[in-house]
């Protein structure tokens, strides 16, 4: 089983309250899951629910609107240039 594969295993077996161990060497590497009585959980919201609710398609971000001006004083309607302040370089220790 691939390193990926296993850690799924195991966040898996974290979520529902169950022991995970991996066992033998690369390439052979694998992983036994154990269920205890009393200990395992089952959670409120089931993998599949989770798994559809992450791959919906998200809307995409807003678009960002300016403020439309008078084309007769030349401004386009792009906000004005912030000036450029120095950077201050506080590890400059001079003596």
């Amino acid at each position: 089983m691939n390193r990926d594969h296993r850690r799924i295993i195991h966040e898996l077996a974290q979520i529902y309250g169950i022991e995970s161990v991996s066992y033998d060497n690369e390439p052979k590497r694998n992983v036994v899951i154990t269920a205890v009585k009393g200990k395992s959980i089952c959670p409120s919201n089931t993998l599949t629910s989770v798994l559809e609710r992450e791959m919906q398609t998200r809307p995409p971000p807003p678009i960002p609107h300016y403020r439309q001006t008078d084309k007769n004083n030349g401004n386009n309607g792009l906000p004005k240039t912030l000036k450029v302040e120095p950077v201050i370089d506080y590890f400059d220790v001079q003596d």
